[in-house]
């Protein structure tokens, strides 16, 4: 008897975490925990704005992916505003010459708030557009790679831009700095 109960105890503990895994992942939780915004300034004169979106994620990759991209743009001149993806910053891409989007990757596909993002997007003429998913790992899979830029094209599927979105899966890492700095070159 107080064995069975015991595995019971065990069977719905398993059944509560994996619930609460669940819910991180497929309810994008961790995007309501940083709703806040920055505004970096080149060191000279601004050749442009830019706006880098990013939802924090459960490991801090994307955040950090996120601030390397801007400090990036910022040391090519831009004037960056870092914004986590439910900050009214973000809401508002009139004026900016880039706007950059990204967050964490699950099974090839970004979260769910960076989904609904590019979907709401309405970018303007001239405007260059990047997204970029975080993996959390050092390395990565194809056909992650091949199912997150799919979805990329799809969700920017009804806008028109002057040229194709920039994609770019960022690992963690060592190699996340190298991979940022290819992307904002690939962007701008």
């Amino acid at each position: 008897m107080i064995i069975g109960l015991v595995v019971v105890g065990i069977i719905l503990l398993v059944a509560a975490i994996g619930i609460a895994m669940g819910a991180l992942f497929c309810g994008d939780i961790m995007s309501y925990t940083d709703t806040g915004s920055k505004v970096l300034s080149p060191a000279g004169a601004s050749s442009g704005k830019a706006l880098v979106v990013y939802n924090p994620g459960l490991s801090g990759a994307s955040k950090n992916a996120a601030n390397e991209i801007a400090g990036d743009l910022q040391s090519k001149g831009y004037t960056v505003t870092l914004a986590g993806i439910k900050s009214t910053a973000a809401a508002n891409t009139t004026g900016y010459d880039v706007v950059i989007a990204g967050g964490p990757m699950y099974w090839g596909r970004v979260s769910n708030s960076v989904d609904a993002y590019l979907k709401a997007l309405k970018p303007q003429k001239g405007m260059a557009v990047g997204v970029f998913g975080t993996t959390g790992a050092p390395q990565f899979n194809d056909g992650d790679i091949a199912t997150f830029g799919e979805q990329v094209t799809i969700d920017l599927g009804g806008v028109v831009l002057d040229k194709k979105a920039a994609t770019k899966t960022i690992r963690s890492g060592d190699a996340a700095n190298r991979d940022c700095s290819d992307f904002v070159s690939a962007v701008v």
